[in-house]
């Protein structure tokens, strides 16, 4: 050993130890052939090439030798590692091959250093060095230094001016780098009017240009290197690269400014202010800049200056005043100059003369007079008179007007004579005196104005009668009882609001009209005539008597006019009666246990008197020595309560009785009673033992069951049933219950007794006695317990000894990490438990050895080798016995683990992996292990995936987990991954992902299985018939639902429960998807068939939580799906399925009527049906319907039954109060309605709830069972339903009983019979209605079958024995449960059924026109006529007119005169309401007596009804819903009897709200009184303000405006009430720049401009400019997502980025033919069709020929460009010019030659045979290249994608595991091949759409057959396929196909079949040649 050291000049210095081996002399190292070896190769060289061989011998006897390739001598050569070796087994050589692409432009030389070493003890090296000389080729673009270059040449510059230079860069050398300029051709022929020097990049003009007539050109200059390019794809072609070159125009001062025009005339008046513009002159200059830029003057003309100009803009003002007398006409001169160029201009101004005089009035005051009340208006007043001063003015053009307080209204004036006229009725007591300003204008009103003013007096008449100031509620006084006469009682003064100091009209004189008399009918009172003093007449005041007196005052004026008042006069109290108790005797009883102040007895007393003299107190005055008690006054009642001072005792003498006098007194008098108080015993003595404790004497623990321990006895002090006691023992004292006691206290053994268990016990014994409450006392017994040998030995601990297979035996078993020992132990004590004996039974002896150590413990040896693939685990039982009396004997069982050694080799596997994420949110999800067979599992192998898979999945290489990475497309991918072990040879195992989108659609739609006795795992397990449950479950739903397998997608196997397994899946067919309530009938119809395949039970068909959900007070129960972006998976070997996590839970509350609505956004799904449109609002969505859709969601509300027939709907899932109804219409006696009930013959354990409406006979009969028995309920004496006549029935049922109901009970008799104080109503039902209470103690339906209209399916094997008739022919509509309407018109399932009501429905559909109700009406069949209703909003014949909008101002109101009858029980109102008010009442009811009545009002912004219908006052209210929010609203009110209902806005859910509350049911409304907007009287302000329109009244429309149709209607008053509902909002409200105001239907608020969007800040709103403010959507709303970026939203009939493209197939329904410019429009576009078709047909012509010329040919199935997309084959332009080649790349495979015959065009065939199992094996070696066939065509090894389409689904994981085929195919057409493309693309829906596994049908694989052409070099290696197309490209795949159904002759097919074929999937014309 030696250190080396090494030393810098710094004196620095390091050292290394130096070690030196001495070896044998006959140890020589290896001999290299050459002692160096020289290679060149060219820089292009391909991966894998060998460049070397390089051989060393070894000279020892083991010729062995390795080699090893060391760093490169130059550290750019070291990295990254260009080069590998690789040892040549045959000839003990080595071959250096590339390992990374070479670029002789960085690294032209290597310098490899490679070491060879020989096999020895201490082996030795020799070393070589290899030269490698890399040689240039042309693989380096000639690139540009900018890709744009901009320069500029002077207009008129002559030919041959320099314009600039261009450079360009090749780093190649040679002819390789030497670059030649080029212009290219461009349409616009620029490129001739310059040339450019090839060699140096000079580019020069050719032309003499003009700025004016073209100010720039752009030119396209190439630069070509001088060799053929090495770079792929260049076809024996230089490299080249473009870049263009934008030259300007300079301009130069070659143009003369020009003048708009050469005259210009102007008029100005002449009193025009100094400064004021009166005309701008304008010159244009063609040239631009400075030579442009223009300067104006005035040269002549402008005398005195009064004229001036601005110079630059050319603005002539005003510079001096005007005088039209002094001049009128100018005429100016003005020069425009560009300082070498001018013109000029003339302007005229001519000085119009003004009028400068107001007119003069002859007075400055008018005074006028008119008496008060005069009828016959106008009535003249005055005249004012007026003159005009100027100069020869036209006096007779003086125009008159008024202006002030009451102009117009009351007073107007002749605008011409000036006479003043009333033209109302003048009130002198509301205004004495009016004034007003009048003006006088010249020049007939629009000259100037002069002024006066006009005072009028109101003279007084006696219209006024006097009025108490006290009336009417305030005439109030008091007089004490007794008083003498003469005594003031109260002033009374009345008021005259006539004139008083004119006449006799206020002069009032004063009488009692309505006196009081007394018994000697004498008056009471009298008052004074004059002042109206009002006093006593005479004696007689008793307040006893009377305690107040009304008489009636009057005062009378001068004029005969009479007021009243009515006075109260109240009688005051004084002490004149004594007080005296209620009763004569008095009694209670108390209990001894009573609380102190306890109340013990309450007494009331009377006492006529008032006030203080009516205060009393009571007292107790005898029978209480030691006051024990006391009494509390209550003085405004005169009661008082006896009350305990003291606790009394029962048993203590003297205090079981007392005898008390009470006294009641007041301040004068008293009175006494005598009570007698009893007291009762309570239970206050608890039960006691003596002694507390007990200890007993040891008791064996094998003691027998009933053996006494013990007798204990309680003793209570206490007498009757508080003394009688009862025993037990404390539960937690002996919680199992070991012991028990009998009724005298005699404890015994109840159950067998264990030591080991409890050692001893305590049992607490309880002696309860039986008072109330009861009271407990207790005594603890001790028993402890001996032990008897009753338990045998057992092992110490739960040993898990692991013996290792192939281990040589004998070999001690370890039975844990440190002991070999296994060791016993006994739960009895020391006497019963060692000495153990340990053996094995006799069986196990040639297995193991047990060695027994005598000391409880023992060795065991294993006595022959294990195999774990044979055999895992080793059950050994073990013998043990203990040493007790008598010996007890144990087996215990060891589990011995076979450990597992790496002794077999793994296999190369396929795994299948189902991957279903929402929106690509599953981040990092597990996906399985990798599958590569192996019998070990215990190894530890090494998981290696391959690069180009990296980009969407990771792979943890120790564990082989596959994760996805986010936002992963959706598609199929293919994954190769490399599996090692250390031991034996790699392999790879392949790995199929399939992504799918999950859809909001999908999870809505989809349907549920819950399944138990099986896991998750095990459903995807295979069975030993090598079938797994998945795949048998798959092929029943295909097979019982005749669909594809391909359609059933399954996305969610999940464990719920212990052996519990919920299965969620949606089958999606060529028609959509298909509805879950046909797929769990499928299923329920088919139970026993699905449980004996797949060996499981079927717990639940539609997974329901609320079987076991506590909702019975929540009103209903529903399921709720949730989906969780945390990822979920199944796995098992080669197959695993991955998806979100899908959850349900039960949700109480009835679901139906709690339904409310969101934004339309919140919903997967549009939630309006059947094409409607969703609009937001602030109170959530709602649906614009297309015509004749009557639901509030779109529904067709009507179905026709044609017999024999049946249809699906969804579930009914009805609240625990729930409703059903339903209208029909038949001629039929017999039929069925509505079944939901079982559909297979019910199992053990099932629910038998159903419910099922027949017609029998002609009557209806309701059959409905709960789960525990059926309830029959059908009408009778009802012959009279089968009329052709639509029909009501309604099912309502509560956990009490059911009501079934026809017609709303319409025919019942009703008695009612009011009086004044009483009111009672009979009413019969019998004839309308039946009742009936469900069976047993089942309340509520469970309804999760499906529900069956009009029949039920007889495909299915189910005889429906509930049922007595199974079809109808007839109508239906209006089905409703819990206010959820049913969309009729999509059924999931039906069989001859028609939308609508085929019944009456020709009266509306055979007409002239289409409908005869117009767009906007309904059209209501009847049986031989028909009626249109309007859609709310709108009136007219045909429902095409808006309902004209009034507003109600708030103190307004309309009454109405019906002249219709109104029906006692029915009242329905509908009306359209908006308003921002919070109260009003909008519609009012009254009775002819006025006692009762009905109101429609608005309550806390809410709608609500009030109403007394004669048994009092009720309301009821719709919560959750305010109108307040200034939208239009259409409100319904409708009521049948004493049911009313609220709806607004089509109800359904929180929008409408139904209650039965009192007993009356009718109301006979005065039709006189019908009041809008107001109640009535009116006299009370409770007016609603807002706007109403459209208001309806049983069904009749009520015109709100005087110039509307009036029929069947009078309007009686109108007030306050205007047309239009106007808002001013923004009149008042101003905001803040830039806010402006947006009115909100009375309501501003301060918004951002249009095109700005709104961020709060800490200084308020914020407006930040967007792109919407460009107005970018042409036909379109404008959405801004930030303010670069935006989206539009089209107008129905446009679509594209801006809304700019207009759909050919829309319309407007009120057009009837195209435009001029429709028709050119179109014809454009078929020329455009006919050339694209010609350039699609030459270039496939130069396709294909260049494809046969190549030798390579690529169709990508999923791109739009005809380009090779394969991720190792790169735009070498785009990567660096080669410098940094991708690792991908492998030029050798990309030069392979397909060798295609030139007279074969390019056609592949569909082979029968080839195709009958898609190949999913991804192929390695079998890729070989085509041979030519029989006819001399080129065969293409194709490989197959999985097809993405929901139509061409994937195949199953068993299919995918089975087909190992490869696939073959000749050259094909591209046309045909374009077909299979435009396949793919036509419905863009259902691209990238991935399921989970299922197995195609044949048709279907053979449309799958071909989705991509490759070029072979992409087969080799790893490689991810994603198949999924991409969306941007469907306009380009659109046009192909129109392109290619073109060719195939499609466009001559008639519209119709041409959208048909659109519609349907695979139906091309294309494909009869495929």
């Amino acid at each position: 050993m030696r250190d080396i050291i090494a030393t810098d000049r710094g004196e620095r210095n390091t050292s290394v130890e130096l070690a030196v081996t001495i070896t044998n002399v006959k140890n020589q190292p290896p001999q290299w052939e050459k002692e160096s070896y020289s290679v060149v190769i060219p820089e292009n060289a391909a991966r894998d090439t060998p460049i070397v061989t390089i051989k060393a011998t070894s000279q020892l006897g083991d010729p062995r030798v390795t080699y090893n390739l060391e760093d490169g001598m130059v550290p750019e050569t070291k990295l990254p590692v260009r080069f590998y070796l690789s040892p040549n087994r045959e000839d003990s050589s080595a071959s250096i091959l590339v390992s990374e692409p070479l670029d002789y432009e960085t690294t032209p030389v290597f310098s490899l250093r490679v070491r060879a070493q020989n096999v020895a003890a201490v082996p030795l090296a020799a070393f070589t060095t290899v030269y490698v000389n890399v040689t240039d080729v042309n693989d380096n673009v000639p690139f540009f230094t900018s890709s744009i270059y901009e320069a500029s040449v002077t207009e008129g510059a002559q030919i041959g001016t320099l314009v600039l230079q261009v450079s360009a860069n090749d780093k190649d050398l040679g002819l390789n780098g030497e670059i030649t300029y080029s212009l290219l051709s461009d349409s616009s022929g620029d490129h001739h009017l310059f040339r450019v020097d090839p060699k140096l990049g000079l580019i020069y003009t050719e032309a003499v240009f003009d700025r004016e007539a073209w100010s720039s050109y752009l030119l396209e200059v190439q630069s070509v290197d001088g060799q053929e390019s090495a770079r792929p794809g260049k076809n024996k072609q230089p490299n080249s690269d473009t870049a263009y070159v934008r030259i300007f125009i300079s301009d130069v001062n070659d143009n003369k400014p020009v003048f708009a025009q050469r005259l210009y005339e102007v008029g100005v008046d002449e009193n025009a202010d100094v400064g004021l513009a009166v005309v701008t002159v304008s010159a244009n200059d063609e040239d631009e800049g400075a030579n442009a830029k223009l300067r104006y003057q005035i040269t002549s003309g402008n005398k005195g200056g009064v004229f001036d100009i601005e110079p630059e803009v050319g603005t002539i003002f005003i510079a001096q005043p005007l005088d039209y007398e002094e001049q009128k006409r100018y005429k100016l001169l003005v020069l425009a100059s560009d300082g070498k160029w001018e013109d000029h201009a003339a302007v005229v101004v001519t000085v119009v003369n003004k009028n400068d005089e107001a007119p003069v009035f002859s007075m400055n005051e008018y005074y006028g007079s008119i008496t008060e009340e005069l009828d016959g208006s106008p009535v003249f007043v005055l005249q004012v008179t007026a003159t005009d001063p100027d100069k020869d003015a036209d006096q007779g053009a003086i125009r008159y007007s008024i202006h002030g307080q009451g102009a117009e209204s009351h007073f107007v004036i002749n605008d011409i004579t000036g006479e003043m006229y009333a033209q109302r009725t003048m009130d002198r007591e509301e205004r004495a005196a009016w004034r007003f300003v009048v003006m006088a204008t010249d020049e007939e009103g629009e000259g100037l104005t002069g002024f006066t003013d006009v005072i009028i007096n109101v003279w007084d008449i006696n219209d006024n009668a006097p009025a108490f100031t006290c009336a009417p509620d305030n005439c109030h006084s008091s007089v004490a009882e007794n008083s003498p006469p003469g005594t003031f009682v109260v002033e009374m003064t009345a008021a005259d609001r006539d004139d008083a100091p004119v006449g006799q009209n206020a002069i009032l004189t004063y009488r009692i009209s309505e006196n009081v008399r007394v018994a000697n009918d004498a008056d009471l009172f009298v008052i004074d005539s004059s002042t109206g003093t009002l006093s006593l007449a005479a004696e007689g005041l008793d307040r006893e008597f009377a305690d107040s007196h009304r008489l009636v005052v009057e005062a009378r004026d001068g004029g005969g006019m009479i007021g009243t008042a009515t006075v109260t006069v109240a009688v005051t109290d004084i002490n004149d009666h004594v007080p005296k108790f209620r009763q004569d005797r008095c009694g209670a009883r108390v209990p001894e246990g009573a609380d102190e102040d306890a109340a013990v007895l309450e007494l009331s007393a009377v006492d006529p008197d008032a006030g203080t003299y009516g205060q009393l107190a009571f007292s107790v005055v005898a029978g209480d020595a030691e006051q024990r008690f006391y009494v509390v006054g209550h003085r405004p009642e005169k009661t008082a309560t006896l009350r305990l001072k003291k606790k009394l005792d029962f048993e203590r003498p003297g205090e079981q009785r007392f005898n008390l006098t009470l006294k009641v007194e007041d301040s004068d008098f008293s009175s006494l009673i005598h009570c007698q108080i009893l007291v009762e015993d309570v239970n206050d003595n608890a039960p006691v033992f003596i002694p507390s404790s007990r200890l007993l004497p040891p008791l064996p623990e094998d003691v027998t069951v009933g053996t006494s321990v013990v007798q204990v006895v309680a003793s209570d002090s206490d007498s009757g049933l508080n003394g009688d006691i009862l025993y037990s023992i404390s539960p937690r004292s002996d919680p199992h219950g070991h012991f028990t006691v009998s009724r005298a206290g005699l404890v015994t053994v109840a159950k067998p007794l264990d030591r080991e268990t409890v050692a001893g016990y305590e049992v607490v014994v309880m002696a309860t006695d039986r008072g109330n409450p009861p009271l407990t006392g207790t005594v603890t017994v001790r028993v402890p317990l001996l032990d008897v040998n009753d338990n045998g030995p057992e092992l110490e601990a739960a040993y898990s000894p692991v013996l290792w297979e192939n281990s040589p035996a004998p070999q001690v078993v370890w039975l844990n990490r440190s002991s070999t020992l296994l060791r016993v132990v006994d739960r009895d004590s020391s006497e019963h438990g060692p000495p153990f004996s340990l053996s094995l039974p006799s069986l196990y002896s040639i297995h193991f050895h047990l060695q027994d150590h005598s000391n409880g413990s023992a060795t065991l040896t294993a006595l022959r080798r294990f195999d774990r693939e044979r055999q895992s685990e080793f059950h050994l039982p073990v013998i043990l016995i203990d040493g007790g009396e008598p010996p007890m004997t144990a087996t215990a069982t060891l589990t011995i683990t076979i450990g597992d050694q790496n002794d077999n080799a793994h296999q190369a596997g396929e795994k299948d992996v189902y991957v279903h994420t929402r929106k690509g949110r599953l981040a990092n999800a597990a996906l399985g292990k990798v599958y590569a067979p192996d019998p070990d599992d215990w190894d530890n192998k090494t998981y290696t995936l391959e690069t180009s898979a990296a980009k969407y999945f990771g792979l943890n290489q120790s564990s082989g987990v596959l994760t996805i990475k986010p936002n992963t497309p959706a598609g199929s991918y293919w994954l190769r991954v490399g599996v090692s072990d250390g031991v034996w040879p790699d392999v790879f195992s392949g790995v199929r992902v399939h992504v799918r989108e999950l859809e909001e659609k999908s999870i809505l739609l989809s349907a549920s299985l819950r399944l138990t006795g099986i896991t998750a795992r095990g459903f995807i397990d295979p069975h030993v018939e090598g079938k797994s449950r998945l795949e048998t479950f798959w092929d029943f739903l295909s097979g019982a639902l005749s669909v594809r397998p391909g359609s059933v997608n399954i996305f969610s196997i999940a464990d719920r429960e212990e052996r519990t397994v919920d299965v969620h899946f949606y089958v999606l067919t060529d028609n959509g998807y298909m509805r879950p309530e046909k797929l769990h009938s499928v299923l329920a119809a088919h139970k026993t068939k699905l449980q004996a395949l797949l060996h499981a039970n079927v717990s639940q068909v539609q997974v329901d939580e609320c079987v076991r959900a506590a909702c019975q007070t929540a009103g209903g129960c529903s399921t709720r799906l949730g989906i969780a972006d945390t990822p979920t998976l199944v796995d098992s070997g080669a197959l695993s399925l991955a998806s979100v996590k899908v959850t349900s839970s039960a949700v109480c509350g009835c679901a139906a009527r709690e339904m409310t609505r969101q934004s339309c956004s919140s919903y997967g799904i549009n939630p309006c049906l059947n094409g409607g449109t969703c609009v937001d609002t602030q109170g959530g969505y709602r649906c614009h319907c297309p015509p004749q859709l009557e639901g509030p969601e779109c529904q067709q509300t009507r179905l026709s039954l044609l017999g024999n027939g049946y249809a699906w709907f969804p579930p009914i899932r009805p609240c625990f109060d729930s409703h059903l109804s339903l209208e029909f219409m038949t001629a039929e006696d017999d039929g069925l309605l509505l079944y939901a009930g079982p559909l297979a013959t019910l199992l053990p354990g099932d629910s038998e709830d159903y419910l099922a409406i027949e017609l029998i006979g002609g009557t209806p009969s309701l059959k409905i069972n709960h789960g525990s028995g059926t309830l029959v309920l059908q009408l009778t004496n009802n012959i009279g339903v089968t009329d052709r006549r639509w029909h009501r029935l309604d099912v309502r049922s509560n956990s009490e009983e059911v009501h079934f109901t026809l017609d709303r009970c319409s025919s019942a008799i009703i008695m009612e019979t009011e009086g004044v104080d009483s009111w009672a109503v009979t009413e019969d039902r019998s004839s309308c209605e039946i009742r009936g209470v469900t069976p047993n103690r089942d309340k509520y339906l469970n309804g999760s079958q499906v529900l069956q209209i009009g029949g039920v399916n007889n495909n299915i094997s189910y005889e429906y024995p509930q049922l007595q008739h199974t079809h109808y022919t007839g109508c239906i509509r209006n089905l409703v449960v819990d206010s959820k309407l049913y969309d009729l018109g999509s059924p999931a399932e039906s069989s001859n059924t028609v939308a609508g009501c085929s019944l009456i429905d020709d009266h509306c559909s055979n007409m002239e026109r289409s409908s005869p109700c117009g767009k906007r009406g309904r059209c209501h069949g009847q049986w031989g006529s028909f009626s249109c209703l309007c859609e709310p909003g709108f009136t007219g014949p045909q429902c095409d007119q808006g309902a004209p909008e009034f507003s109600f101002d708030g103190r307004s109101h309309v009454q109405f005169h019906l002249l219709w009858s109104l029906p006692a029980c029915l009242t329905r109102v509908q009306l359209g309401i908006r308003t921002r008010a919070a109260f009003g009442v909008v519609l009012s009811l009254l009775s002819r007596e006025q006692n009762e009545y009905l109101r429609l009002e608005v309550i806390q912004g809410l709608l609500a009804v009030f109403y007394n219908l004669g048994d009092g006052d009720y309301n009821l209210t719709l919560p959750h819903h305010p109108l307040g929010d200034g939208e239009w609203h259409e409100a319904e009110l409708e009521r049948y009897g004493r049911e009313f209902t609220l709806r607004l806005d089509g109800g359904g859910g929180r929008r409408e709200v139904t209650a039965s509350l009192g007993r009356s049911q009718e109301i006979i409304i005065d039709p006189s009184v019908v009041m809008l907007g107001n109640s009535f009287p009116s006299g009370l302000n409770r007016s609603f303000l807002g706007c109403l329109r459209d208001v309806r009244f049983n069904g009749r429309s009520v015109p709100l405006g005087r110039d509307q149709p009036t029929e069947g209607l009078q309007v009686i008053t109108s007030q306050g009430v205007s047309v239009g509902c106007y808002s001013e909002a923004c009149r008042k409200h101003h905001c803040s720049p830039p806010l402006v105001c947006v009115d909100l239907w009375r309501h501003p608020e301060c918004r951002c401009p249009a095109g700005h969007m709104t961020k709060e800040s800490s200084l308020g709103k914020v407006c930040v400019y967007t792109l919407c403010a460009s107005q970018p959507c042409r036909h379109g709303t404008c959405v801004a997502h930030s303010p670069s970026r935006y989206s539009c939203r089209c107008s129905e009939g446009y679509r594209g980025r801006h809304c700019e493209v207009t759909l050919a197939m829309y319309h407007d329904a009120d057009s009837t033919s195209l435009s001029l410019s429709s028709m050119f429009a179109i014809s454009i576009c078929v020329m455009a069709f006919l050339v694209l078709m010609l350039g699609l047909f030459l270039y496939s012509c130069w396709r294909r020929h260049k494809g046969l010329k190549e030798g390579v040919y690529h169709v990508s199935a999923h791109h739009g460009d005809w380009e090779d997309i394969r991720e190792n084959v790169l735009n070498y332009d785009e990567e660096g010019g080669g410098e940094q080649d991708q690792n991908a790349f492998n030029m050798v495979e990309l030069q392979r030659s397909l060798q295609p015959s030139p007279a074969q065009s390019l056609r592949y065939s569909y082979l029968q045979s080839i195709v009958s199992s898609p190949q999913t094996k991804p192929p390695e070696d079998d890729v070989k290249k085509g041979a030519p066939n029989g006819n001399g065509s080129a065969t293409i090894a194709l490989r197959l994608a999985i097809p993405p389409s929901e139509t061409e689904s994937l195949p199953s994981p068993l299919t995918f595991r089975r087909s190992q085929k490869a696939l073959s195919f000749s050259s094909q057409d591209l046309a045909r091949y374009l077909c299979e493309v435009i396949r793919d693309m036509e419905h863009p829906e259902e691209l990238g759409a991935m399921t989970t596994p299922r197995c195609p049908h044949r048709k279907e694989r053979r449309l799958a057959a071909v989705r991509s052409l490759s070029s072979l070099g992409a087969l080799q290696g790893s490689e991810v396929r994603l198949q999924a197309a991409q969306g941007n490209r469907l306009d380009r795949f659109k046009t192909l196909r129109a392109v290619v159904s073109d060719l195939r002759g499609e466009s001559k097919a008639p519209e119709g079949q041409k959208d048909k074929l659109k519609e349907s999937r695979g139906q091309l014309s294309c494909e009869k040649s495929g």
